[in-house]
C-alpha cells in the first residue's frame, strides 16, 4: 500500500469517526429535549422492568407505569392507551438498550442505531434492485426519503418498525445472494413487528417452498423457535399473555386501515366500500402469489414489494409509522424506470419521491388543526397509492428477465 492510499484511507476513517461522534452528540442533545420517542419508551420501560425487576412487560403494573410516563402524540385513536404489545422475542433487539439505566443515553444510542439502519435500507435497496443512479440523483432521493413523513416519524417515535424493515430488506439481500441460512434468520427477526411484516413473510416462505429452498424455511422456523424458547425461560407465561393481547386486538391496536377512513368520510357506504377494497386486494394478492411461484428472484421481488404495499390497505391495522419498509418498493420502481429510460427515469423517481414528501407533510400539517384524530388516517393513502400504481406501471419491465430487455433494446436500435 503506497503512501497516498494510506493517507486517503486514514482521512476516510477519520471522517467516519467524526461523523459518528457528531451523530451521537446531536442525538444526545435531541434526546434531552424529550421530543416524542413514545415507541422507544414503551419498549424501554417494559423491558427495563424485566431486566431490573424480573417483571413481565405485559403485567398490568408495567402497563400503568407506561401510561403514566408515555403520551402518544401521534396516535390515531385517543382511546388506545400505550402499553407493551410486541411479541417478547422482539426483546432480543432491544435487550442491550434495556441494560442501560440512563434513559437519555439509551435513547441516544437507539436513535443513532435507527439512522444507521435507514442508511443500510437505502444502500441495500440499490443492491437488491440493481439500481445504479447518478450520485446526485441518489443524494436527492435519499434526502427526500429520510425526511419524508413515513421515515422521519418512525425514527422520531423510536418503535420497532425501522428494525423490522432493516431485517426484511436484509433477508431479501441474503436471498438474492443465495445466503439462505442468513435469509431465514433475518426473515424471522423481521417478525418482531407482525402487523407490518406477516404477509410478506408468509409469501416469502411460500415462494421459498415452491423453489425447494428448504434451508430458508428451516432457519426461519429454527430462529423463531429458539427465540421463543429463550424468552420462555425468562417469562414462562409470555405466550399466554401475548395471545391475550391478540385475542383482544381492538383494545390494544389502533384500527388503522382505509376502511375506517371511508366510514368517517361516507357513513352510509364507507364500510361496504372498505370491505370491497379488501376483497379486491385479497384477490389481487392470491393471483400475483400464484404467478410468482417457482419464478426467479426478479419476479419474487416485485411480488414481495406489492405485498408490502397491499398489506397497508388489506385490513390489517396499519399506521404510517410502519411504512419505512416501503422504501424498497419505491427503489424498485425507480430502478425499473431507470432501466427503461436511463436518463429521464432517474428524474421521474425523484419527482415521485418529491410528490410523496410534499403530499404527506401537507396532510400532516393540515391534520394538526383537525379536531378529529381519526382523520389522521388519510396519511395511509399517499404512499401506498403511488407505490401501487407505480408497481403496476413497471410490472412488465420488472418481471422480464434482463436478457430479454437488452435484446429488445438492441432490436429497437436496428430499425
Amino acid at each position: 500500500m503506497n503512501r497516498s492510499t494510506s493517507l486517503i484511507m486514514g482521512f476516510a476513517i477519520l471522517l467516519i469517526v467524526c461523523i459518528l461522534i457528531g451523530l451521537g452528540w446531536g442525538n444526545y442533545n435531541f434526546s434531552k429535549m424529550n421530543i416524542s420517542g413514545e415507541g422507544f419508551f414503551v419498549q424501554w420501560i417494559g423491558l427495563r422492568a424485566l431486566v431490573a425487576d424480573g417483571v413481565s412487560p405485559y403485567d398490568d403494573s408495567i402497563s400503568s407505569q407506561i401510561q403514566k410516563s408515555v403520551r402518544y402524540q401521534n396516535s390515531f385513536i385517543e382511546s388506545i392507551s400505550p402499553r407493551y404489545t410486541s411479541p417478547l422475542y422482539s426483546g432480543i433487539i432491544f435487550f442491550p438498550f434495556a441494560l442501560i439505566e440512563n434513559k437519555i443515553l439509551a435513547h441516544t444510542l437507539w436513535l443513532s442505531g435507527q439512522l444507521i439502519a435507514i442508511f443500510f435500507i437505502l444502500i441495500a435497496g440499490l443492491k437488491i434492485t440493481d439500481w445504479k443512479p447518478s450520485w446526485y440523483i441518489f443524494l436527492l432521493f435519499s434526502i427526500l426519503s429520510i425526511f419524508s413523513y413515513h421515515v422521519f416519524l418512525p425514527w422520531l417515535d423510536g418503535g420497532l418498525s425501522i428494525w423490522a424493515a432493516f431485517f426484511l430488506v436484509g433477508a431479501f439481500l441474503a436471498i438474492r445472494n443465495r445466503w439462505n441460512e442468513a435469509g431465514g434468520i433475518l426473515l424471522a427477526l423481521a417478525a418482531i413487528q407482525p402487523p407490518m411484516s406477516i404477509l410478506v413473510i408468509l409469501f416469502t416462505l411460500i415462494w421459498g417452498i415452491s423453489k425447494r429452498n428448504k434451508m430458508l424455511l428451516l432457519w426461519f422456523v429454527m430462529t423463531i423457535l429458539a427465540l421463543s424458547v429463550i424468552v420462555f425461560f425468562l417469562v414462562p407465561g409470555w405466550i399466554g399473555q401475548y395471545l391475550k393481547i391478540l385475542y383482544n386486538f381492538t383494545d390494544y391496536f389502533p384500527a388503522g386501515n382505509p376502511g375506517i377512513l371511508f366510514k368517517e368520510l361516507w357513513p352510509g357506504l364507507g364500510t361496504q366500500f372498505g370491505w370491497m377494497i379488501t376483497g379486491i386486494l385479497v384477490i389481487i394478492l392470491v393471483i400475483e402469489w400464484y404467478y410468482a411461484l417457482k419464478k426467479d428472484f426478479r419476479w419474487f421481488l416485485w411480488t414481495a414489494c406489492l405485498t408490502m404495499v397491499i398489506s397497508q390497505w388489506i385490513g390489517i391495522p396499519a399506521i404510517p409509522a410502519n411504512f419505512t419498509g416501503l422504501i424498497l418498493p419505491l427503489i424498485l420502481i425507480s430502478a425499473m424506470l431507470t432501466e427503461h429510460w436511463p436518463k429521464g427515469g432517474q428524474w421521474i423517481s425523484v419527482l415521485l419521491t418529491f410528490i410523496i414528501f410534499v403530499w404527506e407533510w401537507a396532510l400532516f400539517t393540515n391534520n394538526l388543526n383537525s379536531a378529529h384524530p381519526k382523520m389522521q388516517l388519510n396519511l395511509l393513502i399517499p404512499l401506498p397509492l403511488i407505490l401501487f400504481i407505480g408497481l403496476y406501471w413497471v410490472r412488465w419491465w420488472a418481471l422480464k428477465p434482463k436478457r430479454l430487455l437488452i435484446d429488445e433494446l438492441r432490436l429497437g436500435e436496428t430499425y
